[in-house]
């Protein structure tokens, strides 16, 4: 990620115009209402096509209630297709004259917040052409600032649970964070909270957040979870994960939180069963940490110090995978018994 200081800082008056002239071309605003960490959110689409791209990743946190909304977001689009999406490249980020911007030239995406974070703008060339990590996880560096304001942070783990607690799942790609969360799908026992991507408050009584009801899984993984054959959103694209969503395939089994009581590292072994290990806190902060902090742009300037009181603020397990993925849930729930 890159500071620039650009010279001139992006107009919200000129933003607000540029939506209210796209959302009168796509023909009116498509109004989406969610309750993400219990407060009110309003997402502002410019016209139905934009809204039906991306509604599926928040369809758990949708709410008929009218509360005037903590944060209101903007969103439009051009619908001009561009060149294929790369994940890598900086991102610019800009934070003055009363607004934070980022922009991401990889997807092209542009994402404004004001300095009160009540009200943001995100730009993306077309809605259906978005990379799968833009949409699977939509206006996620706006949500992040957002929480940052209401005491919240957003960190790079899964989550499953119950309404009496959960686990919050930790470790960089390709550690079975994804495949740990989705095994519990079939259970009735525990419910999906995220597989990627949640808020957690901290203080005394830690809680996670759900985000987005999206899963994501590598195509290789699919044989390992039958269940999720089935509920593939889009095919496959190539190069891409498998991506589905939680509310549309399995319905009732995604949760919009649940009190925080551990932390969990999935390792990958060549076990049969899975067997749940008491877990240090310094390996713990280890494989929650460097992934948080390097996907958000940018990290609280305390993120660190934040999630090392977290660590030490719950119990803290390491997860051992094995090759069977039906003893997954019932390892997690003699955790959450303990």
């Amino acid at each position: 990620m890159s500071r620039t200081a650009t010279p001139e800082a992006p107009h919200v008056e000129s933003l607000q115009e540029d939506f209210e002239r796209a959302a009168e071309a796509a023909g009116g605003v498509a109004e989406l209402r969610l309750a993400v960490a219990a407060k009110p959110v309003r997402i502002r689409f410019a016209g139905a096509r934009a809204a039906e791209a991306l509604r599926p990743a928040f369809a758990h946190l949708e709410t008929r209630e009218d509360e005037p909304p903590a944060l209101t977001l903007h969103v439009w689009d051009s619908g001009t297709p561009r060149a294929e999406a790369n994940a890598a490249g900086a991102s610019y980020y800009y934070e003055q004259d009363g607004v934070r911007a980022l922009h991401q030239p990889a997807s092209d995406v542009f994402s404004v917040l004001t300095a009160e974070a009540d009200t943001g703008w995100f730009w993306m060339p077309d809605a259906n052409g978005l990379p799968y990590w833009d949409y699977t996880a939509p206006f996620r560096h706006l949500l992040s600032w957002w929480l940052d304001a209401q005491g919240l942070r957003q960190v790079h783990g899964g989550a499953v649970g119950t309404g009496d607690g959960g686990v919050l799942l930790v470790g960089p790609g390709g550690s079975g964070k994804s495949t740990t969360a989705l095994s519990t799908l079939p259970d009735q026992r525990l419910r999906y909270a995220g597989d990627d991507y949640v808020a957690v408050g901290s203080g005394g009584a830690p809680a996670v957040h759900s985000l987005y009801s999206s899963g994501k899984v590598h195509p290789d993984d699919l044989h390992r979870l039958p269940h999720l054959e089935p509920a593939l959103a889009d095919g496959t694209r190539p190069d891409e994960k498998a991506v589905f969503y939680v509310e549309q395939a399995f319905p009732g089994r995604s949760i919009a939180g649940f009190p925080l009581r551990a932390i969990v590292v999935p390792r990958v072994t060549d076990r049969r069963a899975a067997r749940a290990l008491p877990g240090t806190r310094a390996e713990v902060l280890a494989a929650l940490a460097p992934s948080t902090i390097f996907q958000l742009h940018p990290p609280a300037r305390d993120a660190l110090a934040w999630m090392a009181g977290l660590v030490r603020a719950v119990p803290t397990f390491v997860l051992e995978l094995g090759s069977d993925v039906e003893t997954i849930p019932p390892e997690l729930l003699r955790i959450l018994e303990r």
